[in-house]
């Protein structure tokens, strides 16, 4: 097999035994016609070319792969493309291309492609549906990448014939309707991105039979009613983002069986209860997001044994109680958000040991006392604790300098001065000088 890396400053018709053509990163803008039909791999990426793709490109019966992605190609994708019997990999995407119906009739024609693993058409402007017709392509097919394609309608059920889907990628769009039931079938997916749609209904139950999924993104649709019970059972389950729809009852306890999970995201729905005892379980996660909810009650001191994480934020829900100290052991917290919540008593001084901890906010709860001033809080502003009336500190914070607990002067003594020198401050306002 001949591979040939052709410079910007060859002829492809120079090179007559040629199979395996890569004309990547040359700033092309002209493609010449070959006078060969040898080609069995076509890498034409990240060049300058526009116009309609050349006619000969479908002409070239062997071609197993063909790679177009970032040029500036437009016009429709003919149905001459069901010439190509023997391709395996095609990427068409970061293009201007369309489709000559709104049904998408060049994926029709593709069912002749019976060894296709690989169709990636993300960025192209193809609008209109996605036909039931995907449910006869090859069942060969690993991976289809169609974000951002302008697509409406439905989720064909039909798509859950397409059994050996390792990866499908529909995020971006504009699809409506429930999710499909019948995307349980395929039982060898690893990831699901449905993100930013307009999708509503339940999230299914079948999608529980996934068993190898590793990542799922549904974020920004509005899909209502619970997370699925039985979402513990899919225990490779990497990445978890249902975000911005509206979702409501509890996080369910099964959840929490998930002991490999590292992101999880639930921000921006209407889950409600107290958080999990059992979230202590999730020993690797590196990223929680609970924001935006209606949660309730404490937050569980077990948290403290999360070493890994990252990023928490439970930030306008309805938490109360105090900030546990053992927070301050998660010494791998780079982002920590608590702020509107009912949280009150002080702020903890085991806070001052998060040296990676580059956000904090605290503002809008009831919290009293004096700020930790360690060295980790020495880039924090006073929009960290605004709304937090008795807080006391460093006056660069706009809060009120700290004063101590004052004693009796009728019961002062030396055991009381060193007693209220351990006590966290008043956090008294001192009356303004006349």
């Amino acid at each position: 097999m001949g591979i040939t890396y052709i410079r910007r400053s060859q002829d492809i018709n120079a090179y007559r035994n040629l199979d395996f053509a890569i004309l990547s990163f040359n700033s092309l803008y002209f493609l010449k016609k070959p006078r060969h039909s040898n080609l069995e791999r076509l890498y034409l990426e990240r060049n300058n070319f526009s116009g309609t793709i050349p006619s000969f490109i479908f002409n070239a019966s062997k071609l197993s792969i063909l790679g177009i992605r970032t040029n500036s190609f437009s016009g429709t994708i003919p149905s001459t493309i069901a010439n190509l019997r023997n391709l395996q990999w095609l990427d068409l995407s970061f293009n201007y291309l369309t489709s000559s119906t709104s049904e998408l009739s060049f994926l029709s024609s593709l069912r002749n492609c019976r060894n296709l693993k690989v169709i990636d058409l993300t960025g192209n402007q193809l609008h209109g549906i996605l036909p039931s017709s995907m449910g006869n392509l090859s069942t060969s097919l690993e991976y289809i990448y169609m974000p951002y394609c302008r697509r409406s309608g439905r989720i064909p059920e039909e798509i859950g014939n397409l059994i050996n889907l390792i990866t499908m990628s529909l995020g971006i769009n504009k699809l409506t309707g429930s999710i499909p039931i019948s995307l349980g079938k395929l039982q060898k997916l690893q990831g699901l991105y449905l993100y930013k749609n307009k999708l509503e209904g339940s999230i299914p139950d079948s999608l529980c039979n996934l068993g190898r999924l590793v990542e799922l993104q549904f974020y920004d649709n509005k899909l209502f009613g619970s997370i699925p019970a039985c979402i513990g059972k899919l225990s490779p389950l990497r990445n978890l983002l249902l975000h911005s729809n509206v979702l409501t009852y509890v996080i369910p306890s099964t959840f929490l069986s998930l002991r490999d999970i590292l992101v999880f995201n639930f921000s921006s729905n209407s889950l409600n209860g107290s958080l999990p005892l059992d979230i202590g379980n999730l020993k690797v996660v590196v990223g929680i997001d609970l924001s935006r909810n209606n949660l309730s009650d404490s937050i569980p001191t077990v948290i403290g044994g999360l070493s890994n994480l990252a990023f928490f934020s439970l930030a306008y829900n309805k938490l109360q109680g105090s900030i546990p100290e053992s927070l301050g052991d998660l010494r791998s917290l780079e982002f920590l958000d608590l702020s509107n919540n009912s949280f009150s008593g002080f702020i903890p001084r085991s806070f001052e040991k998060l040296l990676y901890l580059e956000y904090l906010n605290l503002s809008f709860n009831r919290l009293k006392g004096e700020i930790p001033s360690g060295e980790s809080f020495a880039n924090f502003s006073d929009n960290s604790f605004m709304g937090n009336s008795f807080l006391c500190g460093s006056p660069n914070l706009q809060v009120p300098p700290r004063k101590d607990i004052k004693t009796s002067p009728h019961r002062k003594s030396r055991k009381n001065t060193r007693s209220s020198a351990r006590l966290p401050s008043s956090c008294e306002i001192l009356p303004a000088l006349e």
